[in-house]
Parts: C-alpha cells; sequence; structure tokens
C-alpha cells in the first residue's frame, strides 16, 4: 500500500531518471511524483518502500558523486541498464517480435541483443552400438549447426539494421548470441549476464489454445522470468508498429495490483500511453467490485501523479468475452498483467472449444512482476 512507501529525494527530471534506473538496477522499486513542470528546477519526488530506503540512501550518495564528477558517466550508466534481450529461433513470429522490439527501442533509447540457443548434437542419447559411429561425426556435425546458425542470426541483424537505416530510427543499437543448450535455460543465463531491463519474446498464435498459443518457451518463461516480458503475438504485424497509446490493465483486486499499477505507469509514462484499469465483474457481484475498484482509484491518485489511467468494471456474463469486447471496442493495444497473479492468466487463456480469445492472436501481452 501507498503508506508503505517514503521520499527518498526530490530531483529534476533528468536526475530522476538516472537514479531510477541505479535504483531499478539494484533490484529496488521505486516510484516518481512530478511536483511541477519539467524544468531544471527540482521537480520530481523519488518514493521506494521503506524496507530499500537504507540500500536507496547508500545508492543515492553515490550517484550524487557521480553525478557531481562526471555527468557523462552517470548518462552513460542510464543508458547501459536500458537493454532489450529477443530471443530468436528464426520462425516467422520470432523475427516479428524483434521487429517489435527494434521499434519501441527507439523511445526507450535501448540496445537489442537478439539470443539463439541450438541444442547440443553431443547432449542427444546413443545407444552403446551407435556410439562409435556418432563419435566420428559429432565434432562436424556441430561445427556444421554453429555456422548455419551463426549465418541465419548475422542474416537477421542484417535484415533489422535495414529497418533502422529505412526508418530512420536513432538511439537502437543490435549485438547478438548463441548459446549451447536449450531455450529455457539459455534465455535465463543470458538475463544474469545480459542484465536486460525488458525481455521481448515471439508466440505462435492462434493456431492452438489456451496458453498453448504461446509455445511452452514462452510459458515457462512466464513463470520464471524476474524482469518485465513482452509476448508478441505472430498475428500482430510488428512492421506497422505505433507507439502504444492504451494499455488495458486487467485488475483481479489483488493486493498489490495498487504497487503494479504504479509500476506500469513508470514503464509506458515515454510512451505517454493512456491506462484502462479494468475489472471485468459477474453481474451478481457489481456492488461489491465497485467498493474494490474505487480503493484502487483512490490509493493511486496520490502516487502516480494523477497520469491518465481510467477505471471501470466490465459488467459480463463472462470474464474472457467482456475483456475481448472492451479490447475491440476501445482498439486497446497492450494488455498488461502480472507475474504474481499467475492463475488469473491461466483463468483468461483457459482453452475454449467455442472460440479462441481475441487478445490472444491479435496484441501482445506485457507481463511483468511485482512484489507484495
Amino acid at each position: 500500500m501507498p503508506e508503505n512507501l517514503v521520499t527518498l529525494t526530490t530531483l529534476t527530471y533528468m536526475r530522476a531518471q538516472l537514479l531510477c534506473a541505479q535504483l531499478e538496477s539494484n533490484g529496488i522499486t521505486c516510484f516518481i511524483n512530478s511536483t511541477g513542470k519539467i524544468t531544471e528546477s527540482p521537480a520530481v519526488i523519488i518514493k521506494v518502500h521503506k524496507l530499500d530506503l537504507k540500500k536507496s540512501k547508500e545508492i543515492f550518495e553515490h550517484f550524487i558523486e557521480t553525478y557531481g564528477q562526471d555527468k557523462k558517466e552517470a548518462v552513460d550508466y542510464m543508458r547501459s541498464v536500458r537493454r532489450i534481450l529477443v530471443p530468436v529461433d528464426f520462425t516467422p513470429h520470432s523475427e516479428n517480435a524483434a521487429v517489435y522490439a527494434l521499434l519501441i527501442a527507439e523511445t526507450l533509447k535501448a540496445e537489442i541483443k537478439l539470443l539463439y540457443a541450438y541444442l547440443d548434437p553431443g547432449g542427444t542419447p546413443q545407444t552403446y552400438l551407435e556410439s562409435y559411429a556418432y563419435q566420428l561425426n559429432i565434432e562436424s556435425v556441430i561445427k556444421e549447426v554453429e555456422e548455419e546458425s551463426e549465418k541465419s542470426l548475422q542474416a537477421l541483424v542484417k535484415r533489422l539494421k535495414s529497418i533502422i537505416k529505412r526508418r530512420k530510427l536513432k538511439n537502437v543499437e543490435i549485438s547478438c548470441e548463441m548459446l549451447k543448450g536449450g531455450a529455457v535455460n539459455a534465455v535465463l543465463s543470458e538475463i544474469e549476464e545480459f542484465k536486460p531491463g525488458l525481455l521481448v519474446i515471439g508466440t505462435r498464435g492462434s493456431e492452438l489454445e489456451g496458453l498453448r498459443a504461446f509455445g511452452s518457451v514462452t510459458s515457462s518463461l512466464i513463470s520464471k522470468v524476474d524482469i518485465p516480458m513482452i509476448a508478441v503475438p505472430k498475428n500482430f504485424d510488428a512492421s506497422r508498429f505505433k507507439s502504444p497509446k492504451k494499455v488495458l490493465f486487467a485488475t483481479n483486486f489483488e493486493q498489490n495490483d495498487v504497487y503494479a499499477l504504479q509500476r506500469l505507469v513508470s514503464f509506458v509514462k515515454p510512451f505517454k500511453t493512456k491506462i484502462f484499469c479494468v475489472h471485468a465483474a459477474l453481474n451478481e457481484a457489481v456492488e461489491d467490485e465497485e467498493l474494490k475498484m474505487k480503493k484502487i482509484k483512490k490509493a493511486l491518485s496520490k502516487s502516480t501523479d494523477n497520469y491518465e489511467i481510467e477505471y471501470g468494471l466490465l459488467e459480463t456474463v463472462d470474464v474472457q468475452q467482456g475483456l475481448e469486447d472492451f479490447i475491440s471496442e476501445r482498439k486497446i493495444d497492450v494488455l498488461a498483467l502480472t507475474r504474481h497473479n499467475h492463475n488469473y492468466i491461466v483463468r483468461l487463456f483457459k482453452p475454449s472449444l467455442t472460440k479462441k480469445f481475441l487478445f490472444q492472436s491479435q496484441i501482445p501481452l506485457f507481463i511483468f512482476q511485482t512484489r507484495m
């Protein structure tokens, strides 16, 4: 709840952004509230959780020293934590996700790293009788796999760089990496090494129903990664991307949804995105749900600097259908959910014998972690 937040300091807008980047990179959730216009006078209040205050003060003291000695060093540090990791496997939906990442990177001034994981042929179980012949060829097989993978990866990088040039994108850098092993373990390992601020991954779309439409890798990562994640469906045409102007946060009135919305505001602020905080309420429970929604709205009004958030209840006989209709009618660009509320995600994407959900196949899903 907001009463667990304490003020760390008040800074100019640009310095506040720099400090928040350092706090976030050290695992500290922070929130900023503007006190006036963005000028060179102090205008932004930075708040942190009470339990993080001691560590935050230490980071702040170091930040003041760094900023005073060398402003460029602090700016470079802020840029270094703006990293996007994109797992690819050279399928159309993974390349589509890479294009999506490329186009949001310009606004975030982010570096993109493409990651390709290839299975080690030497790890495939073999019978004793086959092993001798297999060992004779294993080195050449591995080398061939690596060479072909490298060619495909460099070709993808080239295509993305051509998009940068054609669309005259600025402040975007691309690198790539190949790791031997399974995709999930490779992504988790690279997150530890590269320390990205966002994971963008492609999904298979609507050929399958429910969470299976995400693919086993994406579904597994949803429950394992601790950084914000965007799942881009294959049927979403990233080449026609425009900055997301409308994000739907589907709340189930969990205890920490207030914190979740605060974090969502911090993420979408550079895009000037409007947030819809919506709960799909069954008709018989509307009165009770209205009270819960008013409570969330009241709590957030003081902690998000009156950011443009529209709150509402969807009176419906079916949760999935209600959200589907809302997304279609309001032309929502992104559906946002929190990772801690995994059961809610499962319910939203529960396989149906009669339909496949619009938001499952048409718009990206933004999943981010929060804490109690």
